[in-house]
């Protein structure tokens, strides 16, 4: 049985910066969402309206090695775990999705960094990895022409409307007893 190779990039700024995983995860788990609506209907119950697909999510599991080892490490030359971190934390807070790529597969999408968490053992760094496809938006800007009325030879007309105020009496509040007594009751002393 012939098998293909696989490669893990995580790329930034269209490959200024690439990053390749040295140790290939064991698996790596993929969610593919699609947004739904449940409502209740009168006379039919409970309904479901389908919405839109919702963004890919990519997690995984590795390690980072200190050192090459031939017998876990897909590549020599790789840069240390402390620069690995720091370069994943530069990505995230850049403000600007990376791209995540698996050779050999159909993962090729710019994602943004969800999740990123480690544990450094003085030598390795053991990672986790959440990543979530990001979708590039354009907004078109348009011009909108508003016409408005002038008088006076286009000067502005100072707003001559009177504001309306309202003004309440205090009623005089009659006392729980006072209402009591009101009904025709008997009087009580106070």
């Amino acid at each position: 049985m012939k098998s293909k190779h696989l490669e893990f990039w995580l790329t930034w700024n269209n490959n200024a910066e690439k990053l390749r995983l040295p140790v290939l995860p064991p698996k790596i788990s993929v969610k593919i969402g699609h947004s739904y609506t449940d409502i209740d209907l009168v006379a039919v119950g409970e309904a479901t309206i389908i919405g839109d697909p919702q963004l890919d999510e990519y997690s995984f599991s590795t390690i980072w090695p200190e050192t090459y080892d031939p017998g876990i490490c897909d590549y020599d030359g790789f840069p240390s775990p402390g620069e690995f971190v720091e370069t994943i934390k530069r990505w995230k807070n850049s403000g600007y999705p990376i791209r995540f790529t698996v050779t050999g597969s159909s993962i090729n999408t710019p994602a943004t960094i969800r999740d990123f968490s480690h544990e450094w053992d003085g030598f390795d760094i053991e990672f986790s990895l959440t990543l979530k496809e990001y979708r590039f938006i354009t907004l078109e800007s348009t011009n909108v022409n508003i016409s408005f009325q002038t008088v006076n030879g286009g000067k502005i007309r100072p707003d001559t409307r009177s504001a309306k105020v309202s003004s309440t009496k205090e009623k005089d509040k009659e006392s729980l007893v006072d209402q009591y007594l009101s009904r025709g009751k008997p009087k009580l002393k106070k």
